[in-house]
Order: structure tokens, then C-alpha cells, then sequence
């Protein structure tokens, strides 16, 4: 079993791979976006944060692979566990879609969607802070892809089950297995660049470390690339947004730090497809 974050983040990367060599088609890029105000539960200040990133999106005769991870560097109002720099986080996860129109042949769509697929999903990190976070995630669900002219845009609702390490009362926390409705789209817009994002929503997961009962959580994140050098140059900048409400469940409410647990900030972002 694995129980290593950075072991779950090597294998997350193994599958990706092995599904690459198989692939009918594969796109990778590296990323970075600077996110100035975002949150974390406990701190009073809003923290600044260097994210740099690398993504793998393939695709098979059976569905698609999209692996994605993040190293995440915060100012010192998030500081480490030694306290004199910003903490560093690694942050990944690895999705598996089985397409129901690829397997079973279909191409006359779903009703609404235009595919249907069964998702399986694993997400690890680790972070060098006081309470040294290191998730292990696995969703299972399925996701329907709506019938957009160009681009994607993809709506899932999965069962999310948690394992969390809190630091500071010193013990591994299982969470309540919980709902989570989940999207993503990239939509080109007027041949300039392209409408990007992602939204998810995990309810309530049961009690954290501290004994406190978790709430539903919102990440929404939005973005828009504008294509330099054009289409085919592979380089992108863009501005973009990000709201997190109740982050990982930390009730904002009742946080010991006001309004610790929720922010919105913007984003510069830079993406270049290798």
C-alpha cells in the first residue's frame, strides 16, 4: 500500500507514462502563474505564491491520461517548519477516462453529452510547514463531455475519499468519504487565445485533526491565454482568477485565524507547450 506522498506522486507519473508510449496523441508543457493574496487555513496574512508546473495530456483508443504537478513556492507569511523561509509544496495528481463512445463504438452522443467516460482519479503532496499536509485523494465518478463547437468542456461528479497528515496533534486523519462535482474546459476564443479553467466542489468530509466538522469546499479557477507568436508557437501568456472557499474543508466560519480559509486573487500566468 502506498502511504508516501512523493511515492503516490512517482506512480501518478509512471501511469501517465505508460500511457503516453500507447498513445494516439500526447501534449506536454511546463507552467508558471504567480498567485499574490491566496489563503491558507491558520495564517492571518494573505500569502504570495510562485507556482511552477508541468502537465502531460494523452489520449488512446480506450480514453485519455492527464497528469499534472506543482511546486509551490509561498512567501514567508506561510513560513516552514524551521520559520525563516516560505514554505515549498509539491502538489499532483494523475486522471484516467475510459470513453463509453470509444469502447462500445457509439457516435451519436448521450442525450446532452457527446461522450460519457468513467474517471478515476489520484491526487498526493507534500508540504514542509508545521502541520506538514500530505494528502492522499481518489475519486471515482464519471464525467460527461458537453457538445462544444471547438475545444473541451467536461462536467464530472465522482465519490471523494481523503487521508491527511495534521502535524501538529501529530496523527494521520481518514475523512468520511464525500461527494465532489468537478469541471474543466479550454475553450479557443476568436483565433487570440483560449477561456481556460477548472471548477470542483467536495462536501463535507467528516471531522478534521482537530475534532472540528469539515464543510463543503469551492476551488474555482479561471483563466484566459492569449496566444503569443500564435497558435502554433506553443507560448501563451494570460490573467486569470482564483476563489477558494472553506480550503480543505477548514470551516471559515469557526477558524481560529478570521477568514483564513477563503480568498480571491488574481493570476498572471505563463505556459509554453513543449
Amino acid at each position: 500500500m502506498i502511504t508516501s506522498p512523493k511515492l503516490s506522486l512517482l506512480l501518478c507519473a509512471l501511469l501517465a507514462g505508460t500511457g503516453a508510449m500507447a498513445a494516439d496523441w500526447s501534449s506536454n508543457s511546463l507552467g508558471y502563474r504567480y498567485a499574490p493574496s491566496q489563503s491558507e487555513p491558520g495564517v492571518s496574512d494573505k500569502v504570495s505564491k510562485n507556482i511552477f508546473s508541468f502537465t502531460h495530456v494523452s489520449g488512446d483508443k480506450a480514453g485519455s491520461n492527464f497528469f499534472t504537478i506543482d511546486l509551490l513556492k509561498s512567501d514567508n507569511k506561510d513560513p516552514n517548519n524551521g520559520g525563516a523561509d516560505g514554505a515549498q509544496e509539491w502538489y499532483g495528481f494523475y486522471q484516467r477516462s475510459f470513453s463509453l463512445s470509444a469502447m462500445t463504438g457509439n457516435k451519436t452522443g448521450y442525450g446532452f453529452a457527446k461522450d460519457l467516460s468513467l474517471t478515476a482519479r489520484i491526487d498526493a503532496g507534500s508540504k514542509n510547514t508545521t502541520f506538514a499536509p500530505s494528502p492522499l485523494k481518489l475519486q471515482l465518478g464519471m464525467s460527461a463531455a458537453m457538445p462544444v463547437s471547438a475545444g473541451f468542456w467536461d462536467i464530472g461528479l465522482a465519490v471523494y475519499k481523503e487521508t491527511n497528515n495534521n502535524g501538529i496533534v501529530g496523527k494521520t486523519v481518514t475523512f468520511d468519504a464525500a461527494p465532489a462535482l468537478n469541471t474543466a474546459w479550454a475553450i479557443p476564443v476568436g483565433g487570440v487565445g483560449t477561456f481556460t479553467g477548472f471548477a470542483s466542489i467536495v462536501g463535507p468530509k467528516g471531522k478534521d485533526g482537530f475534532g472540528e466538522e469539515t464543510k463543503t469546499e469551492t476551488l474555482v479557477r479561471a483563466n484566459f491565454m492569449f496566444d503569443v507568436g500564435g497558435p502554433k508557437s506553443g507560448l501563451s501568456v494570460g490573467l486569470g482568477v482564483e476563489y477558494w472557499d472553506n480550503k480543505f474543508g477548514c470551516d471559515n466560519s469557526k477558524s481560529f485565524v478570521k477568514n483564513s480559509c477563503t480568498a480571491t486573487t488574481p493570476l498572471l500566468l505563463v505556459e509554453y507547450k513543449l
